[in-house]
């Protein structure tokens, strides 16, 4: 088992997410159809699937906390889980071992714990018959049986053995106080989760400073995309999140470390997604001037036929990271639509021309890209529609890139 060296109140609070099946009695006690068109997952929702979903839609979903088919959460009210973060526990779950601090996995977001705590997240402290209620604002005074049973934010049965040692453990909760069912009613009746996730908004500034733990570098790119669209979209300003920990860089033991080497290995371990987004003018005006050279000289030889379908129709870039796509983008020639697609726009395509016209264009135009710049991309067209925010009607490769939200491992990913 991990020993945890700071056994005072932690820096940062984390909040974990843990495999689930939804097959088990430990499934969330509601399961929507589906998630947005652009998740894929079936009987198991993997943490990492889960950490992608909460990103990219920017919430922390709010539950009860239902472990062997019991509610850890009582009243009306779901609550977003923290406990304090420790970086050897991250090292001993990648590692095989038990970490010290019960239920740990390698996919979590962290909040400075001052932060999280003038968010609203409270302390939670164990009361008689392992009731546990939220603090007060006076923790050293007894906790009486009428403020617990007033508060039953959080029960605790032993018998169940889900949740290890509880006393050694500070635990925080962030309740969700809006109306949870009728969020979940609105969900229902819409079909699919989509981004109306009733819980924490990732987005809000009080919420600032987030950190991101990922157990690989495979996961840290896909992590790097979601947190990148949420910058240009400008739904969060650059420095939002702090960081992004990959748990495969981690060394094998830090407590042998001195303070300076364990920082020292912190940075180490953190993956740089921001600097690709530092573009000088000079690239974005060669980037726009390169495309718009291709798209020019494309229209001028493609022969133009009866028009059948009309809409508008784009260039959909799969890496937001290509430092030829954020060139683009500084230059403005590429936008991010709601649902985090890249899309290259082509102005100098005439807009009288047929979509499958329009499509031929772009997939030649893909082929050129690929080949002098080493980007994929394919077309991403909407019959009788010129917003890209709109469904696709067609799409090259609808399901290539970091766009996607997936269920899969590694393997399957990259053999995709």
């Amino acid at each position: 088992m991990a020993q945890r060296s700071d056994v005072e109140q932690p820096n940062r609070v984390v909040h974990y997410f843990r495999d689930v099946d939804l097959t088990s009695g430990s499934r969330p006690d509601f399961i929507p159809e589906s998630f947005a068109l652009n998740c894929w997952a079936e009987d198991c929702w993997p943490g990492r699937f889960l950490l992608r979903v909460a990103i990219r839609f920017h919430h922390i979903w709010a539950t009860f906390g239902v472990r062997n088919g019991h509610a850890t959460i009582q009243g009306s009210h779901p609550a977003v889980c923290f406990s304090g973060f420790s970086v050897s526990d991250s090292v001993a779950v990648r590692d095989g071992l038990a970490a010290a601090s019960g239920v740990v996995t390698q996919y979590a977001i962290t909040f400075p714990t001052p932060s999280a705590e003038q968010a609203g997240a409270t302390k939670v402290v164990q009361g008689e018959n392992l009731r546990a209620m939220l603090q007060a604002s006076h923790p050293s005074e007894p906790v009486t049986q009428e403020e617990i049973w007033r508060n039953q934010y959080r029960y605790l049965d032993g018998q169940l053995d889900i949740f290890g040692n509880q006393t050694a453990e500070l635990e925080w909760r962030w309740p969700y106080t809006r109306n949870y069912r009728r969020a979940i009613e609105k969900i229902e009746q819409e079909g699919h989760l989509g981004d109306k996730l009733p819980g924490l908004d990732l987005t809000q500034k009080k919420w600032s400073q987030i950190g991101v733990v990922v157990a690989t570098e495979a996961d840290a790119l896909r992590l790097q995309y979601d947190i990148l669209s949420l910058i240009d979209q400008r739904l969060v300003p650059v420095d939002h999140f702090d960081h992004l920990l990959v748990c495969e860089r981690l060394p094998a033991e830090l407590d042998r470390l001195t303070a300076a080497e364990q920082e020292a290995s912190m940075r180490a371990a953190c993956f740089d997604f921001k600097s690709c987004m530092t573009v000088s003018d000079e690239a974005a005006a060669v980037a726009v001037a390169d495309f718009t050279e291709c798209v020019s000289a494309l229209e001028a030889s493609s022969l133009k036929k009866e028009t059948q379908e009309r809409g508008g129709c784009w260039v959909y870039f799969e890496d937001n990271s290509h430092p030829y796509v954020r060139a683009l983008l500084t230059g403005g020639r590429v936008v991010v639509n709601k649902s985090g697609r890249y899309l290259g726009t082509l102005n100098e395509l005439g807009r009288g021309r047929d979509l499958r016209e329009r499509q031929l264009i772009v997939k030649t135009l893909c082929k050129q890209l690929e080949q002098e710049h080493g980007v994929a991309c394919s077309y991403f067209s909407v019959r009788d529609s010129w917003l890209p925010d709109d469904l696709p009607s067609y799409c090259g490769h609808p399901w290539s890139g970091f766009f996607r939200i997936t269920s899969e491992s590694d393997e399957d990913n990259v053999a995709s």
